[in-house]
């Protein structure tokens, strides 16, 4: 899906003054990355390695995993479509809503589709797929799956492969990664993004980590040079320097939580709860659509149009927390939302 993300200002010729549309953590870049890069600019003169080998092994070190077990890759997506490709044909379960790229890598690499309900994980397990894709924590709805669901899934489907994007870990509270089990288990792929947690997404960066085995399969597949030199240089400072990169993930859950109970107040607007800094809203009147144009042209508003999800409709909408001040714009623009929907029926 090439359109139809979150963060699609470059559409409109709008200022925007608060941005809800993107799950990246807010506050921005952190400077003394900015100032670290500055510094490494002379790096665009030469290649970079081709298979990242470097970050690779910082990574590993970050999660005490073997260096064969990671691969680096220009963002999550592209991991997805590797790993799409190198399981070309098979049989893929999707657990639904859900990060619509899963889908579209399978798509293109031919893969026998399956679709599951959020709802029916146990049914999801039962299909015996070739492969599932889950995401945890999820996007758009936030759920997460405990580490021992995981465990006791990959011991109950041996044969089934488990992607689990884990793009958002690092902004939920007490979240517990799958990523200690891919030294015990051969059916499991867990995908990290650094766009997230570190507000980078304009250098496009990601990882997988997998069994030697797994890992191997997927090397087979990747493309040489993807991870340009100024993101494997990124991904190393914040591998050498974790603690910049860490959100205060009990304030970004204080943030969401108090945004959510705000707009259920509000009337006219069913929060769909979450634990994640984003959360699903759906509206009782009216259209996404409708909602966006109206916040963006009256209040300099980005929020996302989640009606492309599978399985969600025209009148779902997902946000993501942003600071006390930030929340009380999006509070004020809803409300002025409903008193004109009120006025446009009163006419």
């Amino acid at each position: 899906m090439i359109t139809g993300h979150g963060d699609d200002r470059y559409q409109y010729q709008k200022p925007v003054c608060a941005d809800f549309s993107s799950n990246v953590r807010m506050g921005g870049t952190p400077p003394e990355l900015i100032s670290h890069l500055r510094e490494n600019l002379d790096l665009i003169g030469n290649y970079p390695e081709p298979d990242a080998a470097e970050l690779c092994r910082e990574m590993a070190a970050l999660h005490q995993v073997n260096s064969n077990q990671v691969l680096a890759f220009n963002g999550s997506v592209e991991a997805f479509y590797t790993i799409a490709l190198a399981f070309r044909n098979s049989v893929s379960g999707v657990l639904y809503p859900a990060f619509a790229e899963y889908e579209d890598a399978c798509r293109i690499h031919e893969h026998q589709l399956q679709f599951f309900r959020s709802t029916e994980w146990g049914n999801a397990l039962k299909a015996q797929t070739d492969l599932l894709w889950i995401g945890n924590p999820n996007n758009p709805d936030g759920h997460v799956f405990t580490f021992s669901e995981i465990e006791k899934a990959l011991e109950a489907c041996p044969r089934t492969t488990f992607v689990v994007d884990e793009a958002y870990a690092g902004l939920v509270a007490g979240f517990e990664s799958a990523v200690a089990l891919t030294t015990g288990y051969s059916n499991l792929i867990v995908v990290r993004s650094l766009t997230k947690c570190s507000a980078i997404p304009g250098l496009r960066l990601g990882y997988v980590l997998a069994s030697e085995q797994l890992a191997a399969r997927l090397r087979d597949f990747q493309q040489p040079w993807s991870v340009n030199s100024l993101a494997q240089e990124t991904g190393k400072f914040i591998a050498r320097n974790p603690g910049l990169f860490s959100p205060d993930t009990q304030r970004i859950r204080q943030l969401s939580s108090g945004l959510q109970q705000a707009i259920g107040q509000l009337g006219g607007f069913r929060v769909i709860p979450s634990g994640a800094p984003f959360f699903l809203t759906e509206m009782q009147t009216g259209t996404a659509a409708q909602l966006k144009h109206f916040l963006l042209n009256h209040h300099g508003i980005l929020i996302r149009d989640a009606s492309n999800f599978r399985g969600l409709g025209p009148n779902h909408f997902r946000v993501s927390a942003l600071s006390a001040e930030d929340n009380q714009l999006l509070l004020n623009g809803l409300s002025d939302w409903k008193d004109n929907r009120m006025n446009e029926r009163n006419h």
